[in-house]
């Protein structure tokens, strides 16, 4: 019977672990929780060690890190292209055999100026002249140095701002389970009916002239009809159970944290 297996299917619920289910649900709800409080600290404890370093040291070890994009962005800045109209292809003047203009207020005194570092020599690698491929090489690492530089200075303000942190204040873990079977049973036999008629004439009949006295005719009519008819019967047999079972957990919770001062 279908009622018979609907009831069966309700009776397995346990076989669901809807419990279980719940239970990982908010573990793993918590354990996410944890793991992004403890990614935030390690990122400020790493900024931390790296703000540790000495401008030197911090050059030294980020310089190779910076990208093309960066050096020509920052070239464009200092030296752009010498077609001021923009039509150039080319994203600043310095390159292999070009010449920088010379004087106090020059190409060479303004790169100069760009790259200065506090207590280094940086900028002491642009020079007058042609640019040949080394001096290219040497004003490239010059910014890149320039630029690791800037980085540490911004890292330095990022710590006396404090540690940036996200913290769920609230939050709700909800879990629900909707169990419904149903079974139910049809049966329908319907019966055809069929009929046929048929109904056709056949003549032939012979006259002409002088022989119409011997004129023969003759005709003939068939009727065929067969019917088969049988009474229409329906059987129906029909059981359903709808079994529903609702479950639901919620949660409220809210996280702290607590400083650790000495």
């Amino acid at each position: 019977m279908a009622a018979a297996d609907a009831v069966n299917q309700a009776s397995r619920l346990s076989e669901i672990g809807f419990p279980e289910f719940t239970t990982k649900l908010v573990t793993d709800v918590f354990d996410a929780l944890v793991s992004a409080n403890m990614r935030q600290t390690e990122a400020y404890v790493s900024l931390l060690k790296e703000v540790s370093k000495s401008l030197t040291d911090y050059i030294n070890d980020t310089k190779d890190d910076i990208g093309g994009d960066e050096i020509m962005l920052f070239l464009s800045k200092v030296i752009p292209p010498a077609n001021a109209s923009g039509d150039s292809n080319e994203p600043t003047k310095l390159k292999v055999g070009e010449t920088l203009t010379t004087g106090a207020t020059g190409e060479v005194a303004t790169l100069k100026k760009a790259l200065v570092i506090p207590g280094d020599t940086n900028e002491n690698v642009v020079t007058g002249g042609a640019i040949d491929q080394n001096k290219y090489d040497a004003i490239l690492d010059a910014v890149a140095k320039r630029i690791a530089a800037d980085k540490y200075e911004l890292l330095k303000e990022m710590v006396k701002l404090g540690i940036l942190r996200l913290v769920v204040e609230d939050g709700l873990i909800e879990t629900r389970l909707t169990f419904s079977t149903y079974g139910s049973s049809f049966y329908q036999a319907k019966s055809k009916q069929y009929n046929r008629k048929n109904f056709s004439f056949r003549a032939k009949a012979r006259t002409g002239g002088l022989v119409s006295l011997w004129c023969k005719a003759s005709a003939s009519t068939a009727y065929n009809s067969v019917s088969v008819s049988t009474a229409e019967k329906v059987n129906q047999d029909r059981a359903g159970s709808s079994v529903n079972i609702f479950g639901q957990v919620r949660i409220n919770f809210k996280t702290d944290y607590l400083p650790l001062n000495d």
